[in-house]
């Protein structure tokens, strides 16, 4: 099994993204307890950033216990909840800005990870890369800390928000589950 680490240390994660996967848990207690204790707390406060080390290993024991499918699911749900910068009103334009977003929502040594004035990103966290291939199709390159199957729910999710009938495929190649370095979505709507 994929053990999930941090690039760096001093990473956080807004509880409001964080808090989504407690909720889905609800009907799984003894996984939702694991995840909290994961976390060392006993409820996620959606204002709050937590370490990135607590929810990676949360995300260990959601793989353990409910599989590769499992952490899809739950990132097909965290979209609804993140930050998301103004304009972004289309499929195409929310996989554009998903390492935006991504960023928005992570602090490095508690500070938000991209300044909206000046368009600064830090590094530290890695990324997601777009590609325009169609009308109705993008490619999205994943490269950071997070379980394959995750990402691919996070792109699902994402583009689903602005269009319908999204089906997201993992291009043949290198894969972070496989000890690859990055995975290569599809995402077509």
């Amino acid at each position: 099994m994929t053990t999930y680490q941090p690039l760096v240390p001093g990473i956080t994660v807004y509880g409001q993204t964080t808090s989504v996967f407690v909720d889905v848990l609800k009907s799984f207690a003894v996984l939702q307890q694991a995840m909290l204790e994961a976390l060392g707390v006993r409820e996620v406060e959606p204002d709050k950033w937590y370490p990135q080390e607590g929810i990676l290993r949360a995300y260990q024991k959601v793989d353990l216990m409910l599989g590769a499918r499992g952490l899809e699911r739950f990132g097909r749900q965290v979209p609804p909840f993140v930050v998301f910068p103004p304009g972004i009103d289309d499929a195409h334009v929310v996989l554009e800005n998903f390492d935006v977003i991504y960023h928005l929502n992570h602090r490095r040594d508690g500070e938000v990870m991209f300044d909206l004035a000046t368009r600064e990103m830090t590094e530290g966290i890695g990324h997601y890369h777009y590609e325009r291939v169609g009308e109705r199709e993008a490619l999205v390159r994943c490269d950071n800390p997070y379980p394959c199957r995750f990402d691919m729910g996070l792109a699902h999710g994402f583009a689903a928000r602005f269009a319908p009938d999204v089906a997201v495929t993992h291009e043949p190649g290198e894969c972070r589950s496989k000890g690859g370095a990055a995975c290569l979505y599809r995402v077509r709507w």
